[in-house]
């Protein structure tokens, strides 16, 4: 039997700051026994040499998936979908209790949708997007290291998340664009309709 076959995927894209993690952490309030990793998790050191630096900026572009371990990513997916170990060693993974139903895996990041290895994967996308004045306001509101310099998010940050959206939205048509500054409750609710039309698994099961 294919162990992959207990888990529904669902990838959570959407641009910086759009609330995605906050989306998943509440997902999983849903859905007991979830396994939520973040795409973050796997960003490159800032020397890197694989890195691609915007030369008039001085600074690396962190908004590409060139900035971002996507084999080490995967490797760790195909562990979690092919073990039915119970708990993880990966202080991001959620430990759960055996169980015969599905699971549910949620898979968090800006690109994640831009990955073919991993929407291959999904029973269900989710884009989560914000307003550019949103957007920034967020951005501008947390810390980062190293720290965005002036006129990232302008040049490069909002740039690129545009064009990420573009991307993945044309080679993936069914993904569902929501409102980023909706009520968490509201799309909490949406994502979880979604997920139960699509697959077996249901809230608060096991």
């Amino acid at each position: 039997m294919d162990q992959t076959s207990n888990w529904i995927v669902i990838g959570l894209a959407g641009a910086t700051n759009s609330g995605k993690t906050t989306l998943a952490r509440r997902l999983m309030d849903q859905f007991p026994n979830a396994v939520h990793m973040k795409q973050d998790n796997y960003f490159l050191s800032d020397d890197d040499p694989r890195q691609i630096k915007v030369e008039n900026l001085g600074h690396n572009n962190w908004e590409k998936l060139t900035a971002l371990d996507m084999d080490r990513m995967m490797e760790d997916i195909y562990a979690v979908l092919r073990s039915q170990a119970y708990l993880f060693s990966f202080s991001y993974y959620f430990c759960f209790s055996p169980c015969t139903s599905p699971r549910l895996l949620i898979l968090d990041g800006f690109l994640i949708l831009n990955e073919p290895r991993i929407v291959s994967l999904c029973h269900a996308k989710f884009y989560l997007d914000v307003s550019y004045d949103e957007c920034r306001r967020r951005r501008l509101g947390r810390s980062y290291d190293p720290p965005d310099v002036p006129g990232y998010f302008e040049q490069v940050v909002w740039p690129e998340s545009r064009e990420a959206k573009q991307t993945s939205i044309a080679r993936n048509p069914d993904t569902v664009i929501l409102n980023g500054e909706m009520e968490i409750d509201n799309l909490v609710s949406q994502i979880v309709d979604v997920i139960e039309k699509k697959t077996n698994l249901k809230r608060h099961s096991c």
